[in-house]
């Protein structure tokens, strides 16, 4: 599909995320000059210098085109380079190391500029300063301390461009203005508490700069080049909402509950929610995009388990090639938890649930970059060094693989003497015959659900109460059809014994009506409604008990036809017809038919699922080992490779940065006198699935390119959470729409705003549900909605789900109980707020803090403890032994007063380096028993707005983190005044706690 409407919004995107990506200049990394002299007033550096820099920068350039010598005819010349100048760089204290554990040299502030071989420089086209998102408040980086300014106060010095001629010497000026606006220090004489600044010039090339998103950068710009679009890429892109379908209905969701054939875990079911909406991504085709909006503990894990447990039911009974599914998100924690999720499946006891493979374990597969250390538990592949999938494709390997399959299979099924291919074919034989066993099961019970239907045209008196609650009375319609055949007997023997001559003279009036009269008394005590007999004819008795009789064994065959597959598959329950069915089996704790499926039958497919795809391995890898191909990567052998890996673990798990790099393959382009010359192109609509996770956290030039590799998608997350770190000032970013044509007039962009397109306040998340089909509640965002909430104590939970979720969620974890402290808690503090560099910090409530965790630890640690041992009793499990990481986090909106809990619990010999102390980033997608909220404004910011009051995001994840306590530390009068605010509606809803 032609891409002209897309290709300006892909270069915003491309351009974008290479100007801000870049969040750390990694000095060491780059070509670059330290310790320069710069005068920055002449803008000027020495010519020796720069003459060495550009030389630096020519050979790179030639040499990544295949060019080795200077005197070749196509040699490239430059006479200037793009640079990034830092004047100065930060250092923390010796004594602030002891402290934080911060280390590390920053370089907070760079000047753009273009210089030439001769050593003079003139301001670039972009002339304002570089400045790295990560040294920024709000602070999301967990492990850096050192802020340097605040985003807001970037928005607003960008909004006053330089506007001045391209004389060095105006342009200075312009940026000493700027940084004094930015930092309130002059530019030759920065400081901060706790570092000290060293005025040492350095200078790196711009264009050269490794980054992390350099993967991203390279597919858009192969995508820039492209005439065509994937489908999936143009559906994320396109500007128009995507047209709403129609919900499932009931009748429709039984019939698709037959496309739900596989489910990972085995220890609960889905809810209904979950339910809902894995039957609507099962109507996805290609190029479809399905959004599912995910509060806090509504078990998005387990929806995603259980939609890639599907796709590999449904892979392996089709045969053929297995299903391709990458997991995204867009940074290494929320990676690490969906990794984690897909490692650490709780799996019941027998052979059918083991992994019959040597050394094999988890369902997933992860894609780290080279540097990145990844636990022993957890299954990896990186993209030079291999991994545990690389290091078995050997024959030794495959030997003993084989071995074990064959040996787990004889012990799981009794059969002896079968080869892998009879292996794999039994298996799929097995899974055929299953999906055909669920399909026959829904057209018998669409056959029981006529039985209503039969019993109307039976027509009973009301005393036979038949069908109830979905359940026929059985004892009843026996009895029923006894009455009738009895009385049928009773006609036929009253016709029998009529005398010679009333059959003689039937014809007459006088008898007809003689003998009416006389089987009328006998219908008298029928139980059937009999108005449609004509007792002035033989005939129509007959017709009449043949006609109901015969509904009678309909009757019974439906119910027992359904009695039959319900006791063959164990199951007892039937499907629900309404919603409030459903919840009204959910809260008596009812199983019922979808339930029992899950947990039963459809649990085990996905194992015998597992099992095929192992056999299937044994024999591809077997394959090209023999044929000597294993290690090529022309696209349909790097293709291969990727199945050949799903059929271990059938899900890919790994950031938006990494993805790009793995998904390619190696494509011949010339020979040179130094050797072949190859480039990566990617391997575009080959993934069968992406699945997005947090996406609302999501930056939509970050996500989307990686789009264009998958057919279709499923995009899970919230808006009303943590948003993405957003690396482009708004000004800077309506400037961009313009600068690449994205957009022509400035009054279209609030339209693309809203839709999430915009890369200073869009999300993957906002671009899924314009592009979502559904939309089930209408005052929410479009896209399905998970509901049952699990994780917190009602009492907590309540306060999210008015504040973020118009009372949508449903509780079902139940209020408070065996519990040490009130489900949610105010503790008042007396002091006052203090700048910690341009952060903030209250040492009153940090203290307070440390004293209430002085207080309680032992008793907190003695609960929680005696908890983990009743658990491991009934798991039949050792008890694991809880530190008070594990139970508590401390959340603060301030990287200053992080800082300030630091050091003060590390005085009080409670800090621990596991203990999270941190904005909500900390805890993203994470929870804990207790949860400390340290707000930090005191008594003297009475009459402030408040950094957590700006939108619901903040105190919806805070709050959200706690499962059983959520104790608020703050200034009361601040709460008690505002009475709008977010933080206002939470103390006023912790006081009317009982």
């Amino acid at each position: 599909m032609k891409h002209q409407e897309h290709l300006p919004f892909l270069k915003y995107w491309r351009n974008t995320l290479a100007d801000a990506a870049r969040v750390e200049i990694n000095v060491n990394k780059t070509i670059h000059l330290s310790d320069i002299d710069i005068d920055w007033q002449q803008g000027a550096i020495p010519p020796a210098s720069a003459h060495a820099l550009i030389e630096q920068v020519e050979r790179q350039l030639n040499e990544s085109k295949g060019r080795t010598d200077e005197a070749e005819e196509e040699w490239e010349y430059l006479e200037e380079v793009q640079v990034l100048m830092a004047p100065f760089r930060v250092s923390p204290l010796p004594e602030y190391i002891k402290l934080s554990g911060e280390t590390g040299i920053f370089y907070p502030f760079w000047v753009r500029a273009i210089l030439n071989k001769k050593g003079l420089l003139k301001p670039d086209e972009d002339t304002f300063p570089y400045i790295p998102r990560v040294y920024l408040e709000p602070q999301v980086n967990q492990n850096i301390n050192f802020t340097f300014s605040h985003v807001e106060r970037i928005d607003q010095a960008f909004s006053q461009p330089y506007t001045g001629n391209g004389r060095w010497k105006n342009y200075y000026h312009y940026l000493q203005q700027t940084f004094q606006s930015i930092t309130d220090n002059a530019l030759e004489q920065y400081t901060t508490a706790n570092f000290t600044t060293t005025y040492q010039s350095t200078i790196v090339v711009n264009e050269t700069l490794s980054s992390a998103a350099d993967g991203i950068v390279q597919l858009y710009d192969y995508l820039i080049e492209k005439q065509e679009t994937p489908a999936l890429l143009k559906t994320i892109c396109t500007k128009q909402d995507t047209p709403l379908q129609s919900l499932l209905s009931i009748d429709e969701m039984e019939k698709n509950s037959a496309g739900h054939i596989g489910q990972m875990g085995y220890e609960f079911p889905l809810s209904i929610s979950q339910r809902k909406s894995l039957y609507h991504f099962n109507q996805l085709t290609t190029g479809d995009i399905l959004a599912v909006n995910g509060p806090p503990g509504t078990g998005k894990t387990t929806l995603l388990q259980s939609i890639v447990a599907n796709e590999v039911v449904k892979s392996a009974i089709r045969g053929g090639e297995p299903v391709v599914i990458l997991a995204c998100s867009t940074n290494n924690q929320a990676v690490t938890n969906i990794i984690d999720s897909f490692s650490h499946v709780k799996q019941q006891q027998g052979m059918l649930y083991q992994r019959w493979l040597p050394e094999l374990t988890g369902f997933g597969l992860y894609l780290p970059s080279a540097g990145k250390q990844v636990s022993k538990e957890v299954l990896y592949f990186k993209k030079r060094t291999g991994g545990f999938p690389t290091e078995i494709e050997n024959s030794q390997y495959i030997a003993r693989a084989t071995q074990l399959y064959t040996d787990k299979f004889r012990e799981y099924s009794g059969i002896q003497e079968l080869d892998i291919q009879a292996i794999i074919t039994h298996l799929q034989s097995i899974l055929q015959e299953q999906q055909q066993k669920l399909d026959a099961g829904i057209r018998i019970w669409q056959q029981y659900k006529t039985i209503p239907a039969l019993i109307s045209q039976l027509n009973p008196e009301p005393s036979f109460r038949l069908f109830e609650q979905q359940q026929l009375n059985e004892t009843l319609l026996q009895e029923l059809e006894t009455n009738i055949k009895a009385l049928e007997t009773k006609v036929s023997d009253y016709l029998d014994k009529e005398s010679f001559w009333m059959k003689l003279f039937s014809c007459l009036k006088f008898v007809k009506e003689k003998r009416a009269t006389r089987l009328k008394q006998l219908f008298r005590d029928c139980p059937l409604a009999y108005d449609s007999i004509n007792f002035y004819e033989i005939k129509s008795f007959h017709r009449f008990f043949d006609e109901k009789l015969l509904l009678i064994k309909q009757i019974k065959t439906c119910n027992n036809d359904w009695q039959n597959w319900k006791k063959q598959h164990q199951v007892h329950g039937n499907p629900p017809q309404t919603d409030a069915g459903f919840r009204e089996a959910e809260r008596q704790s009812q199983a019922y038919f979808y339930d029992e499926l899950e947990k039963g039958i459809k649990h085990n497919l996905f194992h015998l699922a597992i099992h095929y795809w192992e056999g299937r391995w044994i024999q591809a890898t077997s394959k090209v080992i023999a044929e000597g191909t294993l290690h090529r990567n022309g696209i349909e052998h790097a293709k291969n490779r990727w199945r050949r890996f799903s059929m271990l673990t059938p899900c890919f798990v790994s950031t938006f940065y990494m993805a790009p790099k793995f998904f390619t393959y190696s494509k011949f382009i010339k020979k040179t006198f130094s050797g072949n010359v190859y480039e990566n192109p990617p391997l575009l609509d080959f993934i069968d699935l992406l699945i997005v996770d947090e996406a609302g956290q999501v930056s939509p030039e970050i996500g989307v390119a990686s789009f264009s590799l998958a057919k279709k998608a499923v995009v899970v997350g919230d808006t009303q959470q943590i948003e993405p770190v957003w690396n482009v000032p708004q000004k800077v970013d309506f400037a961009n729409l313009l600068r690449y044509t994205a957009i022509k007039e400035e009054h279209v962009i609030q339209a693309l705003l809203e839709k999430g397109f915009l890369s200073s306040s869009g999300s993957i998340m906002k671009l899924a549900q314009k592009s979502s089909p559904y939309h089930p509640y209408p005052d929410m965002e479009r896209g399905m909605l998970l509901t049952e909430h699990r994780r917190c104590f009602d009492e907590i939970i309540a306060y999210c789900n008015n504040l973020a979720y118009n009372g949508l969620l449903e509780p079902k974890k139940g209020p408070a109980r065996d519990t040490l402290f009130p489900p949610m808690q105010f503790i008042p503090v007396t002091g006052t707020s203090v700048n910690i560099g341009t952060s903030r910090g209250n040492y009153e409530e940090a203290h307070a803090i440390a004293n209430w965790l002085i207080q309680h630890h032992t008793a907190i640690l003695r609960h929680y403890q005696q908890k983990e041992a009743a658990d491991a009793l009934k798991d039949k499990r050792p008890p694991k032994v809880l530190q008070l990481a594990n139970l508590i986090g401390i959340i603060t909106p301030f990287t200053g007063q992080k800082f300030i809990l630091q050091s003060v619990l590390r005085k009080s010999g409670l800090y621990t380096p596991g203990l999270t102390i941190g904005t909500v980033h900390a805890l993203q997608g994470a929870e804990r028993s207790i949860i400390l909220f340290s707000s930090t404004y005191g008594s003297n910011d009475s009459n402030r707005s408040y950094f957590f009051d700006v939108g619901v995001n903040m105190l919806n994840v805070a709050v959200s983190r706690a499962k059983e306590a959520f104790i608020f530390f703050g200034t009361q009068e601040n709460y008690d005044k505002k009475n709008n605010t977010h933080s206002a509606k939470l103390y006023r809803h912790i006081q009317q706690i009982p």
